[in-house]
């Protein structure tokens, strides 16, 4: 795990309440707890101080929990589930809130993807060579801007070294596992020489379809291998600092590769000759073998990173980050791109902390972004766009008494524009003004306390605002706030400008959290209630996309048109069965409001028990209709027995069932999954901090639908799976 860097302890000394508090609270906590400074905050706070609920996976935790996918590596920590698009996407969902409501960033700056948009987007941060992973519950709309109304996921690695790490040091891995053939190795170095420093760090990844308990799909075929969810990933990052008396300036180029399949992705190709069929998708394994689609993925990433101390009177650090990305992936059909995203985004955050009077310390900022995005092809729903964000904040904290008070507050202008859009409203313009006001109280040497508040607002994004079109991985038809829906037959709905304006996203948010350390366990728990006004969310209508048309600018149907790209059939009756199930964004007033508990109990020397559990409820305020896809409750919980050089660990996760279903959704049956894990840590390699370890997971084989998946009834949970994996550090 990681502590305090020389310069973040400078930096703590100088705001006095975050590292004195700590450092002092340290004499109750487990032996084996260190403390760790929150990057995503510019005012050096720890999960303990903060008053917003933070939590961070590091070390030995975080390589346990490496998956492929960031929200599966996630998926088992309170309040936090995942969008589970199969195995080869997977967003982060915080207290049932994700897409664009979720930021996530590398380093504090984001990840620049297009995982935002859709679920089988893939989030290209890498956890295999991360240092630590933060996650900040709830809004944190303050620093990083109105896409983190529901909260923060920010990966962290060592590209751009802040301070000498002491001559070399490095890490490596690999794991081999049974239920999808997966193999992947990973390693990095960082090192000092003069005074730069630099790093390098890659990993390789591949695995095939993976199998799952024998089920019945939606067609009556029994599936035990969800078909096309393989993966093939690789990157790599290089990284240089110098590092001079009060400061640093440093560089990072990474690249990330990834081909994965698109699962239940399908074109309705069913109906066609089947010579025409092979011959478009043949492939090595035969003629009449359909290639299924998948997606080709290419990201470049530059980052800068610079900071100095006291440059000027009154300014105790002055930090500048900046990040360029070019994104691109295409979702290939045989041998043939069918559609193409790409995003080519600039970002530019300016931090100043300073202290304001008396025992008051700040940071005040600018907040550039700039992102084009475009998608051209058979799937392009959205049309390209250009959103433009500058915002202006400033946080603030002090402590007194045991209190450490925090408040601030961030103006935003946002600008969206889509010049080649056909009809409707082009460009939008947005003012989201947030802030916040919370405190933690040291109340006993063994409990602190927390309480925050927050208003935050966002403003839609391109997606939202601008969607027209079939989206096959889904299986649906989308339509953006931009458009209206009106009905002008029995099977016939018109596709019109909207009349009415979209709006901010208004939300006013209260945690409440208590932590409590005594010798041998630990208590933590949080709980939440979020009133969002215009909530915007995707409502399905009843509708199938065969019923659909578009009306010109003089209202005439253009019906031949558009036909093809939205299911009508040239002639005879519509086929809703070759349709796609229509969703609207709208926009209503929602409450969400839950828990997250988490608990350690040192038993004995050698015996630990954890055990955890979250819930979130979600519905709109007028009419208590459920909001869809909705996590489930949970509760888990693992024993673990250690002996020296080795232990052992046994844990169970319950998954509730979710009858609080909206409109034309299902309900998901309950499900447990038992996993077990042995690690083993050779004395011989204690230099290296070698571990080796073996992990059963889903023991019992148990058949489990995620409920926040869009894929839930084609793609449930990875069935029983034995894995093999090393890990070091020197």
């Amino acid at each position: 795990m990681l502590k305090y860097s020389p310069l973040a302890l400078l930096l703590a000394q100088m705001f006095n309440s975050p590292a004195a508090a700590d450092e002092q609270a340290q004499e109750h906590q487990h032996e084996d707890t260190e403390v760790i400074v929150i990057s995503a905050s510019p005012l050096a706070r720890t999960e303990l101080n903060s008053a917003q609920p933070i939590s961070v996976i590091s070390g030995d935790e975080l390589r346990e929990k490496q998956a492929h996918t960031l929200g599966e590596t996630l998926a088992k920590e309170p309040g936090i589930t995942g969008t589970h698009f199969a195995r080869v996407a997977s967003s982060p969902i915080i207290r049932g809130l994700d897409g664009p409501r979720v930021k996530i960033t590398q380093n504090g700056l984001d990840t620049a993807d297009v995982s935002r948009g859709s679920p089988d987007h893939a989030v290209t941060t890498e956890t295999s060579v991360a240092q630590q992973i933060e996650i900040l519950r709830g809004p944190a709309t303050l620093l990083y801007g109105s896409g983190a109304i529901g909260g923060v996921v920010n990966v962290v690695d060592e590209r751009i070294a802040q301070d000498f790490v002491g001559d070399t040091r490095g890490f490596f891995g690999g794991n081999l596992a049974s239920v999808d053939n997966l193999s992947d190795a990973s390693a990095g170095l960082t090192t000092d020489i003069g005074q730069t420093v630099w790093h390098i760090d890659g990993f390789n990844r591949s695995s095939n379809n993976y199998e799952v308990p024998t089920f019945t799909n939606d067609e009556g075929e029994r599936v035990s291998v969800i078909e096309n969810s393989f993966v093939d990933a690789a990157g790599g990052t290089l990284g240089g600092s110098y590092i001079f008396d009060n400061g640093y300036a440093g560089l990072s180029y990474s690249r990330l590769e990834q081909t994965y399949g698109i699962p239940g992705h399908h074109h309705g190709h069913e109906d066609e000759p089947e010579d025409e069929h092979a011959d478009e998708h043949g492939d090595e394994h035969g003629a009449e073998e359909e290639v299924l689609p998948y997606a080709d993925l290419v990201q470049d990433r530059v980052q800068l990173h610079a900071g100095i101390l006291n440059p000027v009177e009154g300014i105790e650090k002055l930090e500048l980050r900046y990040g360029y990305t070019d994104y691109q992936h295409q979702e290939i059909e045989g041998s043939t791109p069918s559609t193409t995203f790409t995003n080519e985004q600039h970002e530019l955050r300016l931090t100043a902390n300073h202290h304001l009077t008396g025992d008051w310390y700040g940071a005040i900022g600018y907040h550039g972004f700039s992102q084009s995005q475009q998608a051209f092809g058979e799937e392009a729903y959205t049309p390209p766009s250009e959103t433009d964000r500058h915002g202006l904040f400033w946080l603030a904290e002090t402590q007194t008494d045991g209190l450490n008070w925090q408040t601030g507050i961030r103006y935003e202008h946002v600008a969206i524009d889509a010049p080649t859009l056909a009809f409707g409203t082009t460009s939008y313009e947005f003012e989201p003004v947030s802030a916040s006001f919370g405190v933690s109280y040291q109340w006993h040497p063994q409990v602190r306390l927390n309480a925050n508040f927050s208003h935050a607002q966002r403003a839609p994004s391109a997606n939202e605002l601008f969607a027209n079109g079939a989206h096959l991985a889904t299986q649906t038809y989308e339509l953006g706030l931009g458009y209206e829906l009106h009905q002008e037959g029995e099977h016939a709905y018109a596709i019109e400008a909207g009349t009415e304006r979209p709006l901010l996203e208004k939300s006013n948010s209260l945690d409440l959290g208590a932590h409590i350390e005594s010798d041998g366990s630990h208590l933590h728990i949080n709980l939440f209630a979020n009133r969002i006004d215009n909530y915007i969310y995707e409502a399905f209508t009843g509708l199938n996309s065969a019923d659909l048309f578009i009306e010109d600018d003089h209202g005439h149907e253009d019906e031949h048109e558009h036909e093809e790209e939205i299911g009508h059939e040239p002639e005879g009756e519509h086929d809703h069965e070759e349709g796609l199930s229509v969703i609207q964004y709208v926009q209503r007033d929602v409450l969400l409001f839950g828990y997250e508990i988490s608990a350690r109990w040192q038993l004995t020397d050698q015996w630990r028990l954890n055990a955890f559990s979250d819930y979130t409820r979600a519905y709109t305020t007028d009419g208590q209709e459920n909001l869809p896809r909705l996590p489930a409750q949970r509760i888990g919980t693992d024993l673990t027995y250690n002996q020296g050089s080795w232990e052992t660990q046994v844990g169970y996760i319950w998954h509730s069932q979710q009858t609080r279903t909206a409109a034309y959704e299902s309900a998901t049956p309950s499900y447990g999954l038992l996993n077990a894990q042995f690690n083993w840590f050779p004395q011989a390699f204690a230099t290296t901090n070698l571990s080796i370890y073996l992990k059963g997971e889903n023991l019992t084989d148990k058949l489990g639908y995620v409920h926040t998946s869009f894929l839930k009834d084609d793609a449930p949970v990875a069935g029983r799976s034995f894995s093999i994996g090393i890990r070091g550090e020197f």
